[in-house]
């Protein structure tokens, strides 16, 4: 599985082998267009790892706050992968925010928090907390990509 989070740098990625195995992560800047350069580089992963599924944010749930540019990269990117032949799965953050509620996580930074106790592998990439004053960390991305494909993997398992 690969998980993509966009940002207004790029994105953030993370690739699955089942809800156990984190094969590989990363943050990619994009320079010039955007949006091309993002489905070029996401291209190159699935082409490189060669996932079954494909795991966006849900641009259309209530509450999304994205803008349009990214909202046109989800289905440039549901595009491409059904030229894949890689299913897509769309998982709101409402649903990740529920996901890890449970555990006692209220905010991204307390999310990413826990995917580190699951996966130390990330810990060398977890940001410091976020103060109010700064942007958020181009790091962030690679959390929020896990936070979409652990929630997935939890209403899978249901």
């Amino acid at each position: 599985m690969l998980a993509i989070d966009p940002t207004h740098r790029g994105f953030g990625y993370v690739v699955f082998e089942g809800p156990e195995v984190l094969v590989d992560w990363g943050v990619r800047n994009i320079r010039g267009q955007k949006n091309a350069g993002s489905v070029e580089a996401i291209a190159q992963l699935i082409e490189h790892y060669t996932p079954d599924l494909l795991v966006l944010e849900d641009g259309s749930a209530k509450g999304c706050w994205r803008r349009r540019r990214v909202r046109d990269l989800f289905g440039e990117l549901a595009t491409l992968a059904a030229r894949r032949g890689v299913r897509v799965r769309r998982v709101s953050r409402t649903k990740v925010g529920k996901t890890f509620a449970g555990l006692g996580a209220s905010n991204k930074d307390q999310i990413a928090r826990l995917i580190v106790a699951r996966f130390p592998e990330l810990a060398p990439r977890l940001p410091p907390e976020r103060k109010p004053w700064k942007s958020e960390d181009a790091r962030m991305a690679i959390f929020d990509a896990a936070g979409f494909a652990m929630a997935f993997f939890k209403g899978v398992s249901r």
